[in-house]
């Protein structure tokens, strides 16, 4: 949970050797079963102690074969290995934030980074855009649109025990994600040189982190790293390491999980260190709500001896009003603690 400190960035980091707790590896076999058999419990009960005390774990056997993990590699370092020109002919901007983009801001702070973005085909029901791909790259596109329902799938299945977890059936949310859900995927790229150092006067002349320390705003995160490292989550004033484990994806919680838990799960403040002696590469999935989605606490946490904690919020003015600060400052960046009651 964020303290009163300003700037957590500043806080240590624990030294791993000491650390008695670890954010823990979880096998989710179980969660792929046959959908009319009963969801076995230990997976279940590992994630939602996960969600409650780190909202950090790792999963093994996810159903995400190694082959399409190692094609989206391959297909992401081949992207961003592009001459700029080419990366830059489908820059993202504020009013429609799928492509590239190498000047992105957390908390009105410069990222030492490059990414790409893309969400579901046809036109998104937050922005009214759609995606952009960059030109003769068929494999790509096909790769990634491959890899993008995959990630989705996951995500079904990890709601369904984050479900469990409150009490509540398996497919209680399905209506706000089953058909209509707003995530999208990021390509991450880390370089050690800084891509935009030195350029013209409207950027920060300053990129000290890979990304500045910030929540998830949506449901969930799914994400694979490489094995250089980098990724820390935030937890009683320090910053723990979150290393790459071979065969694993990382999960982590967001905003409105925290808020549909009534604070039961919370969403764990992270940051990715800058690059000092090798290129870093990542892959994030964020499972986000419909766009018209109305998060508030759900019944089986919200009650009259646990009253709600947050005000209904409306999903889709939620995400803009959080992705405007992707470039420029616009002040206050939006946060559920607006929300709270």
């Amino acid at each position: 949970m964020l303290h009163a400190k300003q700037d957590l960035d500043k806080d240590p980091v624990a030294q791993q050797s000491t650390i008695l707790e670890q954010v823990p590896i979880i096998d989710i076999a179980e969660l792929r079963v046959d959908s009319a058999a009963p969801l076995a419990r230990p997976a279940v009960d590992s994630i939602a102690e996960a969600c409650s005390s780190w909202g950090f774990f790792q999963v093994t056997n996810h159903g995400i074969s190694q082959d399409l993990i190692d094609q989206v590699w391959q297909q992401t370092r081949r992207f961003f290995d592009l001459p700029i020109e080419r990366k830059m002919s489908v820059l993202r901007s504020r009013e429609n934030p799928w492509g590239f983009y190498h000047n992105e801001l957390t908390k009105n702070q410069r990222d030492k980074k490059q990414v790409f973005d893309f969400t579901r085909e046809g036109t998104d029901p937050i922005y009214g855009q759609s995606n952009r791909w960059p030109g003769q790259q068929e494999a790509f596109k096909s790769t990634m649109q491959e890899y993008f329902t995959a990630c989705t799938q996951l995500s079904l299945q990890l709601l369904e025990a984050f479900c469990i977890g409150l009490d509540l059936p398996a497919k209680f949310m399905h209506a706000d994600f089953a058909s209509n859900h707003t995530g999208f995927l990021r390509l991450n790229y880390y370089p050690v040189h800084d891509p935009i150092e030195g350029a013209a006067d409207d950027y920060q002349a300053v990129a000290d982190l890979g990304v500045h320390h910030h929540t998830d705003a949506g449901a969930l995160t799914v994400l694979i790293q490489d094995e250089v490292g980098g990724l820390q989550v935030h937890r009683d004033g320090y910053w723990y390491d979150i290393p790459p484990v071979p065969g694993a994806i990382v999960i982590n919680t967001g905003d409105m999980m925290q808020v549909w838990s009534n604070d039961t799960y919370h969403a764990p403040v992270h940051r990715v260190l800058a690059m000092d002696a090798r290129d870093r590469y990542s892959l994030p999935f964020f499972f986000n709500p419909a766009a018209d989605a109305r998060v508030s606490p759900l019944p089986s946490v919200a009650n009259e001896q646990n009253p709600s904690r947050y005000k209904p919020i409306e999903w889709g003015s939620f995400r803009g009003k959080r992705s405007d600060g992707d470039y420029a400052d616009y002040g206050t960046e939006v946060q559920i603690s607006q929300f709270r009651r």
